[in-house]
């Protein structure tokens, strides 16, 4: 049944009392095993001007209300666009976009449900959240307790990345993975985007070396090798990543599979995978705002991706989506100075045109405090 079988294992019928109704329970909790690191998953936070701190508790499946056999639930935008979400969600979660997923669920006496029946209480929860990614993150803190150990170290180090938790990936290679004589090309891969996340970029490039001097042919490899290359390459290695990367590219194109060049680097089968490129094309094709927000959904993990788009939203005369995007960046990376430098300015720049001497003052010293840190 493949890796959703969790969905379709986890229904056991219990009668409440003296209702008629459903309940659907989880798997057998388990702990997630990253000790020492206690605190709870949160959802990074969101875009927006004054930035909300409070933390996002997800419900078990043992909370949430059973479905009434009798009740038909009539067809809703919301419901269907959380039914397609949770789908790529769980792939995103394994690092799989091939994975095999089956909707709807069935309980033990035959009654099925959609997603967004079963699951009332996450569903609530997912309407509430504007970010797509912070949505994501839900899903990702849902399926923990449940999925987190049935995951290989590389998939664990994408999970965190991809989350916005780089510095939680790079503890779990500490505690799990630092004594490995030998890594696998997915492991080299992974490891090498978690240090490109944290600006460390030598050390991606030490990393996904060692990956293409074993596996030059595949595209993975290649990809992030010739990303990593354009980054911090001499003039002949940015030639090589240029031409190792097209050589991808192409060969995606020519499957056919997508209505345009950046749909190659959505989460997809043998998509291109890099923030660095996904950027440069978008720049140098001069994408309007809505390409760059169709891209960025992908990249929203990639500290130098978003600092650009903020870039291009502050060019494009958006300046309070870029500062918004440039407030959460720094929060989310308080080790990346380029942005903590540029949030600061552009605050102190708002003041003054706002004539506001107070504004955003929290967070001002929150930025000030991040870059003294450095």
């Amino acid at each position: 049944m493949g890796l959703f079988d969790f969905f379709l294992k986890i229904f056991k019928r219990e009668k409440k009392k003296q209702t008629n109704e459903v309940t659907f329970k989880n798997d057998t909790p388990q702990e997630v095993p990253i000790a020492p690191i206690n605190e709870e998953i949160s959802a990074p936070l969101e875009e927006t001007i004054t930035p909300l701190t409070q933390e996002t508790n997800t419900t078990s499946i043992e909370d949430t209300p059973a479905v009434s056999e009798e009740t038909v639930v009539p067809f809703n935008e919301d419901g269907n666009r959380f039914d397609l979400e949770i789908i790529e969600a769980f792939k995103r979660y394994h690092s799989n976009p091939t994975l095999d997923v089956n909707l709807p669920l069935e309980d033990d006496r035959g009654n099925t449900y959609l997603a967004h029946e079963a699951y009332g209480t996450l569903f609530k929860e997912w309407k509430d959240i504007q970010s797509k990614w912070d949505r994501m993150s839900l899903f990702y803190r849902f399926w923990d307790p449940s999925q987190f150990e049935k995951l290989e170290d590389w998939q664990v180090i994408e999970r965190f990345v991809k989350d916005r938790y780089s510095k939680k990936a790079l503890q779990y290679f500490e505690e799990n993975m630092s004594d490995k004589r030998h890594f696998t090309k997915e492991e080299l891969v992974s490891l090498s985007k978690l240090h490109r996340v944290l600006l460390n970029n030598p050390a991606a490039k030490d990393y996904i070396e060692t990956a293409y001097e074993d596996h030059p042919d595949d595209n993975a490899v290649k990809v992030e090798y010739a990303t990593v290359l354009h980054i911090i390459g001499n003039h002949s290695e940015k030639e090589l990543s240029h031409q190792l990367f097209h050589e991808v590219l192409d060969n995606k194109i020519q499957q056919n599979d997508t209505e345009s060049v950046f749909d190659c680097f959505r989460f997809s089968e043998g998509y291109t995978d890099s923030s660095i490129f996904a950027m440069l094309y978008l720049m140098n094709t001069e994408a309007d705002n809505d390409t760059w927000d169709y891209v960025a959904e992908e990249y929203y993990y990639c500290p130098v991706f978003r600092y650009e788009h903020a870039v291009q939203l502050a060019q494009t005369g958006n300046s309070l989506r870029a500062l918004a995007k440039l407030t959460s960046l720094s929060q989310e990376f308080p080790w990346f100075r380029t942005a903590l430098e540029s949030t600061i300015g552009n605050i102190k720049l708002m003041r003054k045109q706002l004539d506001n001497p107070d504004f955003m003052e929290k967070e001002l010293q929150e930025f000030q405090t991040s870059l003294k840190n450095i």
